[in-house]
């Protein structure tokens, strides 16, 4: 990557390697744009990386691959937003693996539980996202699992001030619909899946999305990870993954979280309109 006062700038042989590395990001292009020439979302991504820090864990190579690839992920949720929906994100930490997290949840008896769940990302209220490069990789793929975006969707969450499964919803958006197709969705999940211990602001990966769907009964299935199932704030953040990787799946699962999303992210996945 080359580095300018004004901060960087990808390279074609960069964004193409990226682009192949994440076929969903180039049929997201092609779709938009006809051929991969520079775009909005390669704009975009140049933005992010001048305002965003990225740390690496120690015995990790820098990568200017790695960070063209988180970018490009990172950007598709706000590609017709603003980067100012990041505000309150200020740096990234690249680890090589899945990581060992603690966890606590005080159940309906008040009893507190407490463990240890793998994760492959995680959102600090303080302005700090860990990606799991690993998981990075095997994000974009159109499987429906994207650690990036659903860490992006914490954040989005976050900017009201409330990570609750509610971002600040745009002017003409109706709060009382979203809450209602929204928990409606959540309910219907809870009741569909054998919910995990464990709840927080962390992604498992658990076959995350990588199978065609999650049998949750007899006869039945999901293409939701069932930590989504876990509280309202991590339903929205799978949903959003979903919404970018299976755009249709989702759809058919739960129409109105679908248009829900489109309004909120201002693009139509399915029919490549924004």
């Amino acid at each position: 990557m080359r580095w300018f006062s004004r901060g960087p700038v990808i390279t074609d042989e960069l964004w193409e390697e990226a682009l192949h590395r994440h076929p969903l990001v180039a049929r997201f292009e092609k779709a938009r744009n006809g051929t991969h020439k520079p775009t909005t979302l390669r704009a975009l991504s140049e933005k992010f990386l001048r305002s965003m820090q990225i740390r690496w864990a120690p015995g990790l190579e820098r990568s200017d691959h790695v960070r063209v690839s988180l970018a490009m992920l990172a950007c598709l949720p706000v590609l017709n937003l603003d980067l100012r929906w990041y505000r309150r994100w200020r740096t990234v930490l690249i680890v090589p693996r899945d990581y060992e997290t603690e966890s606590m949840e005080v159940d309906e008896a008040g009893v507190v539980h407490e463990g240890v769940s793998v994760a492959a990302g995680e959102y600090s209220e303080w302005g700090t996202v860990v990606i799991a490069l690993e998981d990075l990789e095997e994000s974009g793929l159109g499987t429906g699992f994207n650690v990036v975006i659903h860490e992006c969707a914490h954040v989005l969450d976050n900017a009201n001030g409330a990570l609750d499964g509610m971002p600040p919803l745009h002017p003409g958006m109706d709060a009382v619909a979203w809450s209602t197709v929204f928990g409606d969705a959540f309910t219907d999940l809870q009741r569909r899946v054998i919910r995990g211990r464990g709840r927080g602001s962390t992604r498992t990966r658990g076959g995350g999305g990588r199978r065609s769907g999650h049998r949750t009964g007899p006869g039945r299935r999901t293409a939701f990870d069932p930590y989504a199932a876990e509280a309202p704030e991590e339903f929205f953040a799978v949903a959003s993954e979903l919404f970018f990787e299976r755009p249709r799946t989702l759809e058919r699962e739960y129409p109105g979280v679908y248009r829900q999303l489109a309004l909120f992210y201002r693009q139509d996945n399915i029919n490549g309109k924004s």
